[in-house]
């Protein structure tokens, strides 16, 4: 049945073929000679209805529990089974002896079960069949029916049209009517046998063979009936029985659901060799069996239409495998031409990207180098392929050791199946010299499985040069300002403040933004001062254990004078946890974020302030301690020590942050709005210092923000 897991429809059906096998090997057994005819005789009657009772009702319970799509078939069947049983009662009511006095409503009975039981069969989904498919099955089936027509017409009619025990027009018509009904059931059950698919070949087979074997108890019924030798109670009547059975064990077999590809039935070799069996049958019974030799002429006739039909399939069914053959070979060769035309297009590609890229498979050895990788590298694929990549391509550390492969950002791609990037990887050239690279390692994946990785990496020697430099002269050129810049502002105080003599209007207004213009650019030096002594780990730390609250209270009151002067106010809620940190550092971290956030929130908003332990679904997952690219909301550098960490917040109401723009602005100089640096005040440097604090205390820190609701600022320190 259809009802229940696949597990619980194949217990159902291996109980139902141990109950079917052993009703058959007890029939069978008690129909054996041993026992006197009348008692056998009872067994057939017995049997015979307990075989079609149990079939008709697990016909029509498939019919109530199967998919609509099998439901009518299953129900034609079912009553395909009662008709017959009804015609089987009738007869034993009315008491009529099938060979002296057929009962004509009983024969009548069994008609109309055998019309419906072909319906059934007919009606059973199978696979879409093209033109040529549709009238090879249709000679198919004329050759086969034709070919069991003809052993009928030999073995069966003739003594029905010599028995004189049928002297009713009716029972008679009856008599010749149901072999042919058998015929036609007998020829649809083969070509249903044909033609199923392989997930339909179990329950559908059972169905045919069951058909089969019932035409064929009453093909023999009516040649004994004809003669006058038939009596109930003999093995002959196993056809029937074993039919019924066949029928209702097909009932609870499992078959493929509604979404299942029905898929293709038998080979046509077998279909033939079928046929062609079946017609080679019928040959041997018109020559051995037939009153003559020679058959006669309506016999004749349907020879010649099956050996004509018998070669036109030959002839269509060879013209369509060419045909197909033909339409398959043009298709295996445009996707062979369109897969070499991907292979050069992709190859092209490869070639012309300046970036380097090489492929290893799940052990790490080479399978692949474009040009720029093997220029920059100095091998050939030749000299690269199949050897592993880790020990040849990456150089060893400042202290002379090589980074265990685990530690590798290509295994971590290829055993985690994401992408993982690093900008501190140190390759090795085949000379033996070595150059810095960025280097991006993603997996290759097919199935869910990983074959292997692909690394882009190019070469940043001279984007380090130009990086040093420019630190280098920001330095110099930050230390020779800081002096003469002093002066210059002490300078501007006294002339503001009135110690050299009332000035005008004009002249206060100018001495204001000149002070301004220098303050300012005090800060930017300072901010730059900062940022070297952070970045060349010139600056000192002292870690102790810190409440987050008193750092967090401290940093609002630090900031309590500029936030009032914004007219928004600071509030410091949920703060829990104690780090192990610099408190100077971690101030300096929290009155830029705080500071930022009143900077850029609305008159009269609030900024919250919070701290509590950090967790997993609270800080950003997917990077690994050689990563440095930021998820996708949020910005974040450098390792994550290990253990329990305390999670901070800054949280404002403010214009917001696009998202493009989250992981830029924690880069030198950068501003959501180039207009901010004057509006506002800010050096651009506060966000990038506030990182380099944070990621060398092993901590990390993001932003996630919706535009025109607010921004909060995260990050982590380690608990003390």
């Amino acid at each position: 049945m259809d009802s229940g897991g696949p597990a619980l429809v194949r217990t159902h059906f291996d109980t139902a073929r141990v109950v079917v096998a052993g009703l058959l090997v007890l029939t069978t057994l008690l129909l054996l000679p041993w026992l006197p005819m009348g008692v056998r005789g009872s067994v057939t009657t017995v049997a015979l209805l307990a075989a079609g009772v149990l079939g008709s009702a697990s016909a029509a319970l498939r019919a109530r529990r199967t998919t609509p799509r099998d439901r009518r078939p299953w129900l034609l069947l079912a009553i395909a089974g009662v008709a017959a049983i009804s015609g089987n009662a009738w007869s034993a009511a009315m008491g009529s002896d099938p060979v002296s006095s057929p009962s004509v409503v009983g024969d009548g009975l069994f008609a109309v079960a055998l019309l419906i039981a072909t319906a059934g069969l007919l009606s059973f989904p199978t696979a879409r069949r093209r033109g040529a498919e549709l009238v090879v099955m249709f000679l198919d089936g004329l050759v086969a029916g034709g070919a069991m027509l003809l052993i009928v017409s030999v073995l069966v009619y003739p003594r029905l049209l010599d028995s004189s025990a049928r002297d009713g027009s009716a029972a008679q018509a009856l008599a010749l009517l149901l072999p042919l009904l058998d015929v036609v059931l007998a020829t649809v059950a083969v070509l249903l046998l044909l033609r199923v698919s392989r997930s339909q070949r179990l329950g559908l087979g059972l169905v045919a063979a069951g058909f089969l074997l019932y035409a064929v108890g009453d093909l023999t019924f009516a040649v004994r009936a004809a003669e006058g030798s038939f009596v109930f109670g003999t093995v002959l009547d196993l056809g029937w029985i074993a039919g019924y059975a066949f029928f209702g064990l097909a009932a609870w077999a499992p078959l493929p659901s509604e979404d299942e590809d029905t898929g293709r039935g038998l080979p046509e070799s077998i279909g033939t060799m079928v046929v062609f069996a079946v017609l080679l049958v019928a040959a041997v019974v018109q020559v051995t069996l037939g009153e003559s030799r020679n058959p006669n002429g309506a016999q004749a006739v349907a020879w010649l239409v099956l050996i004509v039909a018998a070669g036109v399939r030959q002839v269509l069914l060879t013209a369509d495998n060419a045909a197909l053959r033909r339409g398959l070979e043009r298709r295996v060769a445009e996707q062979t031409e369109h897969l070499r035309q991907l292979a050069r297009q992709n190859e092209l590609l490869l070639d012309s990207v300046g970036d380097g890229i090489y492929g290893v498979d799940r052990d790490g050895r080479i399978t692949f180098l474009n040009p720029s990788a093997g220029e920059a590298l100095g091998y050939t694929l030749a000299e690269l392929e199949g050897r592993p990549a880790h020990p040849v391509l990456h150089a060893t550390t400042v202290e002379g050791r090589l980074v265990p492969w685990e530690e590798c950002p290509v295994f971590a791609a290829m055993s985690t199946g994401q992408v993982q990037v690093a900008d501190d990887e140190l390759l090795r050239r085949a000379d033996g010299s070595t150059f810095p690279a960025d280097m991006t390692a993603a997996p290759l994946i097919d199935d869910d499985e990983v074959l292997g990785g692909v690394i882009v990496f190019r070469d940043v020697t001279q984007r380090r040069e130009v990086d040093r430099i420019k630190d280098e002269f920001l330095s110099v050129v930050s230390h020779e300002l800081r002096t003469p810049l002093t002066s210059i502002r002490a300078s501007l105080e006294m002339v503001a403040d009135g110690h050299l003599g009332p000035l005008s209007a004009g002249a206060t207004r100018m001495v204001t933004v000149a002070l301004e213009s220098s303050e300012r650019l005090s800060r930017l030096i300072n901010d730059l001062l900062d940022l070297e002594r952070l970045e060349t780990g010139g600056a000192t730390r002292s870690h102790s254990a810190h409440a987050a609250r008193d750092l967090l209270e401290a940093a609002a009151r630090q900031i309590e004078g500029m936030a009032g002067s914004l007219g928004v106010g600071i509030e410091v809620g949920r703060a829990d946890g104690v780090v192990h940190a610099d408190a100077d550092q971690v101030m300096q971290t929290l009155t830029n974020l705080i500071g930022n956030a009143c900077k850029f929130s609305e008159p009269g908003s609030v900024v919250t302030l919070e701290s509590g332990p950090a967790t997993t679904a609270t800080t950003p997952t997917g990077t690994t301690p050689t990563a440095t690219a930021a998820a996708s909301r949020a910005a974040e550098t450098g390792a994550v020590v290990a253990g329990p960490q305390v999670l901070f917040e800054v949280r404002d109401h403010g214009r917001g942050i696009p998202a493009d723009m989250l992981s830029s602005v924690f880069e030198r100089f950068e501003q959501v709005d180039s207009s901010d640096t004057r509006e506002k005040g800010g050096t651009g440097l506060g966000l990038t210092i506030s990182r380099q604090i944070v990621t060398r205390h092993g901590g990390r820190i993001w932003i996630e923000s919706e535009v025109g609701v607010g921004t909060s600022v995260f990050f982590t320190l380690p608990a003390g």
